[in-house]
């Protein structure tokens, strides 16, 4: 059952719970993980990363890790650490949230109706908020970050990317990536919606599969890399210059998880160096009770 989670791998991809890579990273730094699935005695948690980045002018670069469903306290601390910033660059395919009349996903256009379909879906089947309701889009420090819908389907037809492309290398790429743990299948996933309240083990079978991703997003984004993330994330980088050169100093780029590993390569090689890490809990899941 190899090919059970591709699509989800391509739906977390949208949804932030996905990695990639595109450039190349100065040898003498480590890439970094913007996600990871913690397994402990108290609990298991997804956790997501800030990770600061200092230039030599001394501007300040926080790329801040998002998953668009988590818990209301995760949606609640980024909400309190987003007021320290001078602008917070956020992603959200259309138009800025100050010309919307809701936060439909991109912009209610209709060839994306199903990704907010599915979104709310797992929401709803993983019992978790959606980001958002959960992040204060108003925020007078937010400024959009993203790309319009239709530039963004200008870039994909430029690369000839749909949904069965990208699927097919999400197929192709997991194929080819080695494992630490055995791949699901559907009879564990049929065990799991057959409990009583099957969200903590279904949160537990998804975040797992989780830490195995990179490889995946690797073959994914080869070959010229995706719209969904390196022509979304030269944008944004285009608009966090536009801010440092109106004199902010203290920035974030808020943006899926899935994004923020090309986002480093793209700051290291423009000179700036990672400073710390710091994580967030998404999803609390509490030890099973005896």
């Amino acid at each position: 059952m190899k090919a059970l989670f591709s699509p989800l791998f391509l739906l977390m991809t949208w949804a932030g719970l996905a990695l990639s890579a595109e450039l190349p990273v100065p040898a003498e730094t480590e890439a970094t993980d913007f996600l990871r699935f913690q397994e402990e005695e108290e609990g298991d948690s997804l956790q997501t990363a800030i990770v600061s980045y200092v230039s030599a002018g001394g501007v300040t670069v926080d790329l801040v890790g998002a998953v668009h469903i988590a818990d209301r306290a995760y949606f609640e601390a980024l909400n309190a650490r987003f007021k320290t910033y001078d602008a917070v660059l956020y992603e959200l395919v259309g138009r800025p949230v100050d010309l919307r009349q809701d936060l439909k996903t991109g912009d209610g256009s209709e060839k994306l109706q199903w990704l907010g379909q599915a979104q709310e879906m797992m929401r709803n089947t993983l019992k978790l908020e959606s980001q958002l309701k959960g992040i204060d889009y108003q925020a007078k420090n937010f400024v959009h970050a993203d790309m319009s819908v239709e530039g963004f389907f200008e870039s994909q037809e430029e690369k000839k990317e749909t949904f069965l492309t990208l699927w097919m290398k999400a197929i192709q790429a997991q194929s080819a990536t080695s494992r630490d743990r055995p791949q699901p299948g559907l009879a564990d996933l049929l065990m799991i919606l057959r409990q009583k309240d099957s969200s903590p083990d279904l949160k537990r079978l998804v975040g797992r599969e989780f830490d195995s991703m990179e490889q995946l997003i690797n073959g994914i984004e080869s070959n010229g890399g995706t719209s969904i993330i390196g022509e979304r994330n030269r944008h944004a980088l285009e608009v966090l210059e536009k801010q440092i050169q109106a004199g902010k100093k203290r920035l974030a780029i808020f943006y899926g998880a899935a994004h923020l590993p090309d986002m480093e390569k793209r700051l290291l090689k423009i000179g700036y160096k990672k400073e710390k890490t710091d994580w967030l809990k998404a999803w609390d899941i509490p030890a099973d009770k005896e």
